[in-house]
């Protein structure tokens, strides 16, 4: 599996193939079969993973009033799940066509993402973080934030030029700012420059 899921990463989805993987593992494709009868069936169980490891991680519970230091480890602990699993984000057309079984679920992930990050921008309403708590406005900005989430480790690797394996924790503290930086205009000016504070110390 995590042979599977270095190649994929590294090398597209599209692009390899079972042979590929039981090369790298020096196994017969025969003894792969074994274990796993097609890429899809590989793709399948790799995506079980990536949803069990997110569930935690996008229905957070704080026991007090949340900080930005809450969503910012929240933001940073999904940019490295999404960058540990980053061809589920790159390569979702071919994957939902050769496993159509996945569609549902990968939009109950979207969703439950972007309900997620709503109600972590209703919380900091609440907390006087934010000087608005328009229903449309924090609606736009989940939704704008949740596409920086799943869409900048492939942005930024396009951007920069850097190769696919290259994924560093710059990389994803800077993605963290981005999400975060769509909150500066509604940000009260004390967690403002406490915003960046955090962007300098992470």
């Amino acid at each position: 599996m995590e042979t599977a899921l270095d190649l994929f990463n590294q090398l597209g989805t599209p692009n390899i193939s079972t042979n590929h993987i039981a090369l790298e593992l020096d196994i017969s494709p025969g003894n792969l079969y074994y274990h796993f009868r097609n890429k899809e069936q590989l793709i399948e169980e790799l995506f079980a993973t990536f949803e069990a490891q997110l569930q935690p991680l996008i229905t957070p519970t704080f026991a007090k009033q949340i900080t930005l230091e809450d969503v910012w480890f929240f933001l940073h602990f999904n940019f490295e799940l999404t960058a540990q699993y980053r061809f589920i984000y790159r390569d979702t057309d071919f994957i939902m066509l050769k496993c159509p079984s996945l569609t549902r679920k990968f939009q109950r992930i979207l969703k439950q993402l972007n309900s997620s990050l709503l109600s972590l921008l209703n919380q900091l309403a609440a907390a006087g973080a934010l000087t608005t708590s328009a229903k449309h406005t924090l609606e736009d900005l989940a939704l704008n934030m949740a596409l920086i989430c799943t869409q900048w480790v492939r942005f930024n690797q396009h951007l920069s030029g850097k190769n696919k394996a290259d994924v560093t924790s710059e990389d994803l503290s800077r993605g963290v700012y981005q999400v975060l930086s769509l909150l500066l205009p509604y940000l009260d000016e004390s967690y403002q420059a406490h915003l960046h504070t955090l962007r300098s110390e992470y």
